[in-house]
């Protein structure tokens, strides 16, 4: 009777390189940030003048109430003639129905312009990524980046945030507070997606440079085109493509680009047609 030699060959295992195991941490850590955002904030493009007057009343209280930036007025609606040729995205607060942030994308015709060249018109010194060189359709400015100031404070500081009582925003959890800082590269994010939408190829912004930095670490690199110039505190340009804003997004934010991208996208689906418009009278581009 013959005996069976045991086998000499040992259970394959699956090697992984450090490399590997890094995305795979990566895209693990993305999908749980993704879920815990989807949690409590929806992007979404503004749809019907409900969710306009939302996002000019966020804007009034932003920069006419808190920083003085623009003149108060007694609709407390925060308007100007860039906003008939804009598209606009806002971020919802899930648990209350209130807007935490919003931006618009200035998208002009070839009769129109973009805002800091009617304001700075010395803002831009790099003649090569000069909005002018590029056809108007396919330029858009991000602008009137606003965050409700309760979703900038930390706990310790949220009675001192101006919001009415009852609004049932006197408590976070401490997983809420968490998703704050995501607010506005989510909004950054939305903004890539409907300026993929509609053309747009080269996107513009006056910021801080400060703020220019802490954007680079959500991966978004813009190329400053300009000098510091003291518009409401000490600002500069910047311009960044489409194409390399969503190439270069870091595996980590990668799934919540996805999650914004299906969120704007059905939000685009419910637009109404031509035009919207204000009690005031302004006209808004179809978004």
């Amino acid at each position: 009777m013959s005996h069976q030699q045991p086998s000499s060959i040992a259970p394959r295992k699956h090697a992984y390189s450090a490399s590997s195991v890094k995305q795979l941490t990566l895209k693990h850590q993305g999908e749980v940030l993704a879920q815990r955002y989807q949690r409590y904030f929806q992007a979404s493009i503004a749809c019907d003048e409900h969710d306009l007057r939302n996002i000019f009343q966020l804007r009034h209280r932003v920069y006419c109430e808190e920083f003085q930036f623009e003149p108060s007025n007694a609709l407390q609606l925060e308007q100007d003639q860039y906003d008939s040729y804009s598209h606009f995205c806002r971020v919802q607060h899930l648990n209350s129905g209130l807007d935490a942030g919003c931006l618009r994308l200035v998208n002009p015709n070839s009769q129109q312009s973009l805002p800091l060249l009617d304001a700075c018109s010395s803002a831009i010194t790099n003649q090569r990524l000069h909005p002018n060189n590029f056809a108007k359709e396919e330029i858009c400015e991000v602008s009137r980046v606003a965050l409700d100031g309760l979703f900038r404070r930390r706990r310790d500081d949220q009675q001192h945030g101006a919001r009415p009582s009852g609004a049932g925003l006197d408590r976070f959890s401490d997983k809420e507070l968490r998703t704050f800082p995501y607010i506005s590269i989510s909004l950054y994010l939305a903004a890539s997606v409907i300026a993929e939408q509609n053309g747009i190829k080269h996107a513009y912004v006056m910021v801080e440079p400060k703020l220019a930095r802490s954007l680079s670490l959500f991966g978004i690199k813009m190329t400053r085109i300009g000098p510091d110039i003291d518009y409401h505190g000490i600002r500069a340009a910047y311009h960044i493509t489409i194409e390399r804003f969503q190439s270069y997004l870091p595996l980590l934010y990668q799934p919540l680009f996805e999650l914004i991208k299906q969120n704007i996208h059905t939000s685009m689906g419910l637009l109404p047609h031509p035009e919207l418009s204000l009690d005031n009278g302004v006209a808004l581009k179809s978004l």
